[in-house]
């Protein structure tokens, strides 16, 4: 015998197939907060936000590039990684980069 899901379910669970990576990335974004201190509520502001778009725009790519599974869990956690780590990434993409060029005479 079929039992019919909770409808309460239901919706929780269609909103976070379509939005889980926003979710994901911006809980993440959040959290980081705990880690950076000393900071006032512009530079805050500008954490959370990075956090949060890097994981959006970045997620797929990641998931592709590394060849991880490509199901919502996964993805919501590549999400939450990356909105939880952007601010430290981020700092450390940018000096590779600027070695990278150094090393090439650009």
């Amino acid at each position: 015998m079929q039992t019919m899901a909770e409808p309460a379910s239901t919706a929780a669970g269609a909103v976070l197939a379509k939005y889980g990576v926003a979710i994901a990335g911006f809980a993440g974004s959040i959290l980081s907060l705990s880690f950076l201190r000393g900071l006032n509520r512009k530079q805050a502001s500008a954490a959370v936000l990075t956090g949060f778009l890097s994981s959006v725009f970045t997620t797929q790519l990641v998931v592709a590039y590394f060849g991880l599974p490509g199901d919502t869990e996964s993805k919501n956690g590549v999400a939450f990684l990356i909105g939880l780590l952007a601010m430290n990434i981020i700092p450390a993409i940018k000096a590779a980069a600027e070695r990278l060029l150094e090393t090439r005479g650009a």
